[in-house]
């Protein structure tokens, strides 16, 4: 019996021994840094109509997107409409097939190669008969951009990045070059440094409305852009009007075109050569494109400018993706 109960324990022992050996584990997992990393988005000019959605998305055959991640017309994937935050598809650098499939019934509207590179882009499909746009993201901008300044208090920083996607009618993309411009709010709370220079009036603190909603002068952000260029992300004012909070501003926008960028006279801005850029509303009326987005300190926003200028089911008008 004692025999049978040391090779029992001689046994449980050795197999204890053996589950104590070193293995090594492998992840088989490829970096992200490596990786080209992408978002794409759909601004080929089609009816704003769900039955022109993107039900389908290929990527050498493998999916990327169906029918419960749809992509809009008008707009970007991964991510739901209006909120692609900082999500990204992956694959391999390199030359790859995409294909788009359209409503519910799965047409196949698209099939192009693309060719992608390390790191983070936009894919944009402008023409279903043509490649898309690769347009790089271009983070080169730090938050804050001064060290010396890393406490900014209510006058703070947001980033956006425009991009021109406008048509001119069904087949033509625009020949403007397009400048965007932005209008903010200098001064809606009391700030620390309205403390220090004893700008504060009595019964008034820190953080308090100021009520002075005198607005800036109209800004470029950045230069004039053709059909398919980014101005890449330029630093803006984002002052909050809520004092203790990450905060939001409302900033206006609008696109003026100069005589030498191909404006169309309307409504004079500067002088009688620089012009309002002006589309067809949905009312089919010509009206001045202005429109407003609240920038949130900190943040980095694309806006994409598609659809078309002279059409009231396609109407060109700004989609923000959020990324950051």
């Amino acid at each position: 019996m004692k025999k049978i109960i040391y090779t029992g324990l001689t046994f449980l022992f050795a197999i204890a021994m053996a589950s104590c050996e070193k293995n090594d584990i492998d992840y088989d997992a490829i970096s992200a840094s490596e990786m080209a990393q992408f978002q794409i988005s759909h601004f080929t000019p089609v009816l704003r109509n769900a039955a022109y959605n993107i039900y389908k998305v290929e990527l050498d055959g493998k999916l990327l997107s169906n029918d419960k991640s749809v992509l809009s017309y008008y707009n970007t994937n991964p991510g739901p409409a209006n909120s692609f935050t900082a999500r990204f598809y992956t694959a391999q650098p390199g030359t790859v097939n995409l294909k788009f499939y359209q409503s519910t019934q799965l047409n196949e509207v698209y099939n192009q190669d693309v060719t992608l590179k390390k790191g983070k882009q936009n894919v944009i499909v402008y023409d279903y008969s043509k490649p898309p746009i690769v347009l790089d993201r271009g983070y080169d901008l730090s938050y804050p951009l001064d060290p010396a300044k890393a406490s900014f208090d209510t006058d703070t920083i947001s980033f956006v990045r425009f991009i021109n996607l406008m048509f001119e009618d069904d087949t033509q993309p625009t020949t403007m070059k397009l400048q965007y411009q932005y209008q903010y709010t200098p001064h809606p709370l009391y700030t620390i440094a309205d403390e220090k220079a004893g700008r504060i009036p009595e019964g008034k603190k820190v953080g308090d409305e100021t009520g002075d909603a005198t607005k800036s002068a109209w800004l470029n952000l950045g230069s004039p852009v053709a059909f398919g260029e980014s101005t890449g992300f330029i630093p803006i004012p984002a002052i909050k009007t809520t004092y203790v909070s990450q905060g939001a501003a409302r900033v206006d926008f609008r696109i003026v075109v100069s005589a030498a960028n191909g404006g169309v006279p309307g409504e004079t801005v500067v002088d009688d050569t620089i012009y309002q850029l002006r589309v067809i509303n949905s009312s089919a009326r010509y009206v001045a494109y202005t429109d407003y987005w609240n920038q949130t300190t900190g943040r980095y926003q694309t806006h994409y400018f598609g659809g078309t200028r002279t059409q009231s089911t396609k109407t060109a008008s700004v989609v923000v993706g959020y990324d950051n």
